[in-house]
């Protein structure tokens, strides 16, 4: 066989391998990465219809760093991997900080070949490469886990009391400040520098869900994505963001909710509560100050009932099962519930990104505001329109 001929062979045979894992729905990593003297790293994959909404895997580690893993995979998706190191976890009394920079970040889609290469010191130096997507969140992560790494472990100290001087934790917090702001005015200087690019599309996403983008601020980047990237899961979901934040401004229409993820799946319906005043309160069991805030809440709706409906939106990452126990073992939270499920997010139609986020609706179904956070000014005003 000629030259030649053995080449496009070779050719032809990896083409043919990459044709089969992305009809398969398959996806490939491998590498070899200093410093990772763990012998079992751990990958954690969201997809929403797995139990739990995630799929977790196991990856062995050999003796010398390398390692090779395939598994099957849905679509596109941001997906993290645990080196299982522990000088790189971020260890605060019995707690630690999950810190991005002490994970492995990429990119997997059905065909994906993807290798991780670096090193791991007290984070995660080791970044994607083998198809566009993993080359351009490579470039973003290079840039901005060192810093984040640093301001991380600035908390670290400030946490574990390493630094008591007030003056030192002062000049460290001003410091971490520093640093995170640097980290968002990179970000955003992605954004505007890889409009075509699926990692923006993840991106933007990530910072509306962390609310490192004003709402002005995350339309606007929106609008600068190509419009190629309509399919990209991450695209749909910064539309449907996009989407809620311009339809529920204040005066807007709330928009309708109709669902059977309900503690009874009796039909709950938005709209026959017209004539009321209606928070939509989103919420979790994993949220502190949503839980806090319910006792203030219950006050004001015995206070005012007939005059007022409390719905609560709960965000959920094991399908319900403390959604549910919770609501049985506090029957005095006993107003409207309704699980968010991805199919009918209504997340995403209210574009709520912290927790709590309160919405008052007024009783012709028109918004009237909207407070992120357990807010004070929540109960004024509500106390104020119910008066």
């Amino acid at each position: 066989m000629t030259k030649n001929l053995r080449h496009a062979a070779l050719v032809c045979l990896l083409l043919s391998a990459v044709l089969c894992r992305a009809q398969q729905g398959t996806y490939r990593i491998q590498g070899v990465v200093d410093g990772l003297d763990s012998r079992m790293m751990y990958l954690v994959i969201q997809d929403s219809e797995a139990p739990g909404g995630y799929i977790r895997d196991s990856i062995p580690v050999a003796p010398d760093g390398s390692f090779r893993h395939q598994g099957p995979i849905r679509a596109f998706t941001y997906v993290t991997l645990s080196p299982n190191v522990e000088r790189v976890v971020k260890r605060v009394g019995r707690g630690y900080y999950p810190a991005k920079s002490s994970l492995f970040q990429l990119f997997l889609f059905p065909g994906a070949d993807v290798t991780l290469a670096g090193r791991v010191t007290d984070m995660v130096d080791a970044y994607p490469s083998g198809d566009p997507a993993n080359r351009d969140l490579a470039i973003l992560t290079r840039s901005i886990n060192p810093l984040a790494n640093r301001s991380v472990n600035h908390s670290v100290r400030i946490g574990n009391q390493e630094v008591t001087d007030s003056v030192a934790v002062a000049r460290l917090k001003d410091s971490i400040a520093v640093l995170d702001a640097r980290v968002t005015d990179l970000k955003k200087a992605f954004l505007a520098a890889h409009p075509q690019s699926p990692a923006a599309a993840w991106l933007l996403s990530d910072m509306m869900i962390r609310m490192q983008v004003q709402p002005e601020e995350a339309i606007t980047a929106f609008r600068q994505l190509d419009g190629k990237l309509s399919e990209n899961p991450y695209y749909r979901e910064v539309a449907g963001r996009v989407a809620g934040i311009e339809q529920t401004r204040p005066g807007k229409p709330a928009p309708d909710i109709v669902s059977r993820n309900t503690p009874d799946s009796s039909l709950f319906s938005l709209a026959a509560l017209r004539g009321r005043y209606v928070v939509l309160d989103f919420w979790g069991t994993w949220c502190g100050p949503c839980i806090a805030g319910m006792p203030r809440m219950k006050e004001i709706l015995d206070k005012h009932r007939g005059k007022m409906e409390i719905v609560g939106i709960a965000q959920e990452s094991d399908g319900g099962g403390r959604w549910r126990k919770f609501l049985k073992d506090k029957p005095e939270y006993g107003w409207r519930h309704v699980l968010n499920v991805k199919s009918d997010d209504i997340i995403v139609k209210y574009s709520v990104a912290g927790y709590p986020t309160k919405i008052i609706i007024d009783p012709e179904g028109r918004i009237l505001s909207r407070f992120v956070g357990e807010d004070d000014g929540f109960y004024t005003e509500l106390q104020r329109r119910l008066e």
